[in-house]
């Protein structure tokens, strides 16, 4: 009796460590899962509020999965810098969406401000001849042309900068050439001048002269943003999918171990 009882204890102490370890696989799973609805929902509200909004914009809510040996999963804004038209990190222009408020220079404006080309706290918005990419932002071809001309080279690609004139045809023949890729030649008006406000235009000459110039950029005192996306609302709400998907995963564990 005694040989019994000490075996069916020792198989119950099996037991128990079992369903601990179950558990806490199914903690983890359900953690996981839980984060991977949340980061699901931030997305789908980027798309409700924002228009167009960029693939790397969408893809900039993440999950940190749980582990056992860390069991807790985050979803988070990357804060990487490697993002298109001289961005700045998603955790960074997003937080003023989230937040509202001033937003933060882009990497392209700061370059402009280095070189003079634009005054201090200013910001640069796109004027009536911008380029457009498919998401309604100035176009990175376009941001490249116009540092180039200006003699800046922080960007990725704009290091390419035009030959300085040295007095020789072949150079600026060169220096031609490129004005004619561009649809013309940029110039930076950091103060208002007569009847053109400050900001990037571009010259176009012809044969029978010169067209007036077109506004690429404007400069402006204040680009702010008003709080419209509300990341902390719908992360709560995902999460209150939790139980749901801790009681589904204690069930999936509890079949495995039963088979």
């Amino acid at each position: 009796m005694q040989i019994t009882v000490t075996s069916e204890l020792r198989q119950m102490a099996r037991d128990i460590r079992s369903v601990g370890r179950q558990a806490a696989f199914a903690q983890v799973v359900a953690l996981t899962r839980t984060a991977q609805a949340m980061r699901d929902a931030e997305r789908r509200e980027i798309d409700d509020v924002f228009d167009r909004p960029t693939p790397f914009t969408r893809n900039s809510v993440y999950v940190r999965p749980a582990t056992l040996k860390n069991p807790e999963a985050v979803v988070g804004l990357k804060d990487d810098l490697n993002s298109p038209a001289g961005s700045v990190a998603p955790s960074t222009y997003l937080s003023a969406q989230i937040e509202g408020g001033r937003r933060r220079l882009k990497r392209f404006e700061i370059a402009l401000q280095k070189a003079g080309a634009m005054p201090p706290f200013s910001f640069a918005v796109p004027g009536r001849f911008a380029r457009l990419d498919a998401y309604g932002n100035i176009s990175r071809g376009q941001i490249i042309q116009i540092l180039s001309q200006l003699r800046t080279g922080t960007l990725a690609g704009s290091t390419r900068n035009l030959p300085y004139r040295d007095g020789t045809k072949a150079v600026d023949r060169k220096i031609a050439a490129a004005y004619r890729r561009a649809g013309g030649q940029y110039f930076a008006v950091p103060y208002r001048r007569g009847r053109l406000e400050a900001g990037i235009y571009q010259r176009r000459d012809f044969a029978l002269g010169s067209a007036a110039p077109r506004a690429v950029l404007r400069f402006v005192d204040n680009a702010s943003y008003e709080a419209r996306f509300d990341f902390f609302y719908v992360a709560e709400r995902a999460a209150e999918g939790y139980s749901a998907a801790l009681d589904a995963a204690l069930a999936q564990y509890a079949g495995q171990a039963g088979g």
